[in-house]
Order: C-alpha cells, then sequence, then structure tokens
C-alpha cells in the first residue's frame, strides 16, 4: 500500500503542475492575464509601487503557486492510489 501511496503522490503532482501550466498557457488571454500577471498584480498592491511580470520575486512567487498547487495534487494521487489499490485487491480476491 506504501508503495500505491507513493506512486499517487509522483503522478499526482506530476498532472497537477501539468494542468496548472497547461491553464497559464491556453487560458491566459480568455482569464485576462497569466500566473505571473496574477501575481505581479498582488505585488504592486502590497507593495505599493508596480513590480514588473519579468522580475525574479514575480518569478519566485509563480514557482510557489504551482508548487502549491503540485503539492494538492500530490495528495489527491496518493489517495486515489491507495483507493484503487484497495479496489483492485478486492476484485483480485
Amino acid at each position: 500500500m506504501k508503495r500505491a501511496f507513493r506512486i499517487g503522490l509522483a503522478g499526482g503532482f506530476i498532472v497537477g503542475v501539468i494542468v496548472a501550466l497547461t491553464m497559464d498557457i491556453a487560458f491566459k488571454d480568455a482569464l485576462g492575464g497569466s500566473w505571473a500577471d496574477a501575481v505581479s498584480h498582488d505585488l504592486s498592491l502590497l507593495l505599493g509601487r508596480p513590480v514588473s511580470p519579468d522580475s525574479f520575486i514575480v518569478i519566485t512567487g509563480v514557482v510557489f503557486l504551482i508548487g502549491i498547487v503540485g503539492l494538492f495534487g500530490a495528495f489527491i494521487g496518493g489517495v486515489v492510489g491507495v483507493f484503487l489499490y484497495r479496489l483492485f485487491s478486492l476484485l483480485r480476491n
């Protein structure tokens, strides 16, 4: 069961990051901007001065946010991996 959970963690993390990046690329025009634009806007409001979407702190914020999405995907993937492991072990018996 540990192995199924670990495989689910890895798969969920990869899928979460891929989905986040794909949504950023596909829907940036339809939703009004990309992850970098959103982080730049929030940091500009927080700091009270404009922050460029190409600055180092914005790129760090985007990596942090996509990492959080990946961790959430890893958790969901781990749960699904254990669920599938138990389902197939019940079907096997």
